[in-house]
């Protein structure tokens, strides 16, 4: 408030309903506060001038004045309103006026909010927060748990009076228990709060629609009148939320309220002891009124708390497919799993049930309810439900990575002919999901693409989503890693466009932007994208997703640390395990050669071994294959074994399932070839490993190589044609080789170093760096002497081998 300031507080009542009394009052209060003599001037004026008189004795006071009218909704008298008014809208300088009330009186406010001089305090702004709440119990000597003071946090909304009931009744710890329970519904002390400060002065008519309409979360007028049968309700909601009766008006469009969760706890624990058979009644009319609105997951809640069977399963097989397409799927799965058995006796009912299980990735819930189909003991009566049966399995086999049979089962149903636009497309995402597994690119991609024309035609947006996702994924294992990017990201723009952005969904996305963030050596980005797929991913996942998220975490943490037996041991177990699943050999191809270096590193051969063998059973007579049996002999120091077994992967004869697996074979022979001291044809290695990598900016393999390759890089720079440039950027991200220390360069040494793999003269040189040529050829001598050459190239050279470039 600052200082030298007065404060005058006035309480008003029922009797100030006249401007003389009202003004008598504030007077007092003026002069309780230090401003002296003020009593009798005003009330010995007329009532017209008496706001000016306090105008003039505020104005006049020489400091601060802060007033603040309590009770203000006390006002009824439209003179003093109209006189009190006047002092709102034309406060002196130095008045701060606060108006206090439960309901504010009817003053025209509108323009002080529009010039902004007008602050609004409500119960947002008044709520206790946590830290707030804990003191308030402490100071009632009441010890809470975290959870039960996150229960009470959750239905008070931190409403003080709210907080306060509950810190009185839960003092006594022996009946803690069942009055955190009860609370706030049949706590006596909360109900007679709310009936004598909140409801108290409302007709009994409006506690009973209050009752009616208290089974919803959120209510507007003609939901309302659906309920409690009067016509005006939207006059009373309105009149109920500007009376501050725990009844907010929401944002959502269309006139929507709510009403603060401890009155509506007490307004249902009224409906059922004075109304005990009427709730029912009342959800159905509002599962109904959901229903006819287009909102299929409120109204299916409502037909649920009506024991309504026929209406429950009407709805789950008109827009249970819909809704979990559209991404509602935990909504959904929330509801379902509390369903009475009676009501799951129908076959749709279960499969939706289990298909929103899988989509939340539930999976004892999901075999739960498939095995209640397996033991029915006779087949679907209809094609419909022979699709959704067999969909629903391939989207459970996907788990197990066992998606060898499911296509076919497929297949055998009505599939994408069933004509229900919800089916058709879960269908055929499972299907182009199950064909990429296979490896059958082009029918995955062509699949994937119908599937997204039909969730984009059907506004179904989580389909939309997980159809963008798969084609990125469909571009990976195809080698088009720049497009596999670019789908990726644009599946993540369209999620974080819908608040989806840290869901698991976006797992895959971010794992695909990581690899290629990785293979291109900006590792920040990588782990970036690699910590939210870790995060996102759920524990039970698909395997291909699962060990895509594995490697890329493990390469990135493991990148430039010691690396422990026991950390390189739980990556290799893990990788055994899922890579034994169902996955599309790409991933395999991507992954294996990662994770035998990985092995090789840690010092352990037999796990490389293992590594080696899994891809002569899964990848047999692939580079694949050729390049894990070399990289092993390599690494036993057996050249010539290691050269004769790459031999298939470098002429052709075992094509590569990647890109990446051709680029590491050839830059194996051109190390091999390198410590043969044959260079000429190591250089001819490199430059095809070059070729092959530019096209997707391959940076990885060349780190990966160790210091052989960057050497290789480093004495051939200049002799790779157009690669050259190609070759500039990488050797600027690749660690400098170990060499033996050299005298320190001096600045302007360094500054002329750098200038040298241009093509500029010696004099363009020293035009640039302001010096003379004679200074030049100086440094020149001194960077020669130093590096142990004798001409410019050779000192290009030693520089980035000894990483001064």
């Amino acid at each position: 408030m600052g200082e030298g300031y007065r404060v005058a507080w006035v309480t008003l009542d029922a009797r100030d309903n006249a401007p003389t009394r009202l003004w008598a009052a504030i007077a007092e209060a003026l002069s309780l506060s230090g401003i002296h003599d003020t009593t009798s001037t005003l009330t010995s004026r007329p009532p017209p001038q008496d706001t000016a008189g306090v105008m003039n004795v505020i104005d006049t006071a020489g400091v601060p004045v802060w007033l603040f009218l309590d009770e203000t909704d006390r006002l009824r008298d439209k003179k003093a309103l109209c006189s009190l008014e006047t002092l709102v809208r034309q406060t002196p300088d130095n008045l701060r006026l606060v108006l206090a009330a439960r309901t504010l009186p009817r003053l025209h406010l509108s323009r002080l909010r529009l010039e902004g001089r007008l602050l609004e305090i409500g119960m947002p702004e008044l709520a206790f927060t946590r830290p707030e709440a804990e003191a308030l119990f402490s100071s009632h000597r009441v010890r809470l748990t975290p959870a039960e003071l996150d229960l009470l946090m959750h239905r008070t909304e931190g409403w003080p009076a709210g907080l306060r009931l509950a810190a009185m009744s839960l003092g006594d710890e022996s009946t803690r228990t069942a009055k955190l329970a009860a609370f706030p519904g049949n706590d006596h002390a909360v109900t007679h709060y709310l009936a004598e400060e909140v409801l108290g002065s409302h007709p009994y008519r409006v506690h009973q629609f209050l009752r009616a309409t208290s089974i919803c979360d959120v209510i507007s007028a003609d939901l309302a009148t659906a309920l409690a049968g009067q016509d005006n309700s939207g006059e009373i909601l309105d009149r109920l939320d500007r009376a501050n009766s725990l009844v907010d008006r929401t944002s959502r469009p269309g006139g929507w309220y709510r009403y603060h969760p401890v009155l509506r706890s007490v307004l249902l624990a009224e409906l059922d002891r004075l109304q005990p058979f009427v709730r029912r009644g009342l959800h159905q009319t509002a599962a109904e009124w959901f229903r006819d609105s287009s909102q299929p997951l409120t109204a299916l809640e409502h037909a649920i708390a009506a024991g309504h069977d026929q209406l429950v399963n009407e709805l789950v097989e008109a827009y249970g497919l819909q809704e979990i397409l559209k991404g509602h799927a935990g909504v959904l799965h929330r509801l379902l799993s509390g369903l009475p058995t009676a009501m799951r006796a129908r076959p749709f009912t279960v499969l939706i049930a289990a298909a929103a299980a899988l989509d939340v990735c539930e999976l004892p819930v999901a075999d739960d309810r498939l095995s209640a189909i397996d033991k029915l003991g006779r087949p679907l009566p209809s094609g419909r439900l022979r699709a959704l049966h067999s969909t629903v399995k391939l989207q459970r086999a996907r788990f197990d990575g066992q998606v060898t049979e499911s296509p076919e089962v497929l297949a055998a149903t009505a599939k994408d002919r069933t004509g229900d636009l919800n089916l058709d497309t879960l269908g055929m995402i499972n299907r182009g999901i199950a064909m990429l597994s296979h490896g059958e690119h082009a029918q995955a991609e062509q699949i994937l693409q119908r599937a997204l024309e039909l969730a984009t035609h059907g506004r179904l947006e989580h389909a939309v989503l997980q159809s963008l996702i798969q084609l990125a994924a469909v571009s990976g294992a195809r080698g088009d890693l720049a497009r596999m990017d670019k789908q990726a990201a644009h599946a993540v723009e369209y999620a974080t466009a819908r608040g989806w952005a840290r869901t698991m969904d976006c797992a895959a996305a971010y794992t695909m932007r990581g690899a290629k963030a990785y293979l291109q050596l900006d590792s920040e980005r990588a782990r970036q994208f690699s910590a939210l797929a870790k995060q996102l991913v759920p524990a039970h996942t698909e395997p291909p997703a699962a060990l895509a998220t594995l490697v890329l975490d493990a390469v990135l943490t493991l990148e430039g640390t010691e690396l422990s037996t026991t950390a390189a041991e739980q990556v290799h177990d893990r990788w055994r395990c899922l890579s034994s699943a169902q996955i599309a050999p790409q991933l395999i191809a991507y992954t294996a050669p990662t994770m035998q270096r990985i092995a090789l590193r840690a010092g352990q051969q037999h796990w490389a071994t293992d590594v080696m063998e899994h891809v002569e059973a899964t990848l047999a007579c692939t580079a694949e294959q050729a390049l894990v049996q070399a990289a092993l002999q390599a690494h036993r120091a057996k050249p010539g074994q290691a050269r004769r077994l790459l031999v298939p992967a470098l002429i052709g004869d075992a094509q590569a399932v990647v890109v990446t697996t051709a680029i590491d074979a050839w830059l194996l022979e051109a190390s091999l070839l390198a410590a043969a001291d044959d260079w000429h044809r190591a250089h001819s290695a490199m430059t095809k490993a070059l070729i092959l990598a530019v096209p997707i900016s391959a940076l990885r393999p060349f780190r990966d190589g160790g210091p052989p390759v960057r050497d290789l890089l480093v004495k051939g720079a200049g002799r790779f044609g157009k690669l050259d440039r190609f070759v500039t950027t990488m050797l600027a991200k690749l660690p400098p080789s170990s060499a033996v220390p050299v005298d320190q360069l001096t600045n302007r040494e360094q500054e002329l170093l750098v200038e040298l793999p241009s093509l500029q003269t010696a004099e363009e040189i020293a035009g640039a760096l302001f010096v003379s040529v004679n200074t030049v050829k100086s440094h020149l001598r001194g960077i020669y002497r130093k590096l142990g050459v004798n001409h410019r190239r050779d000192a290009v050279a030693v520089a980035r081998q000894r990483g001064l470039l």
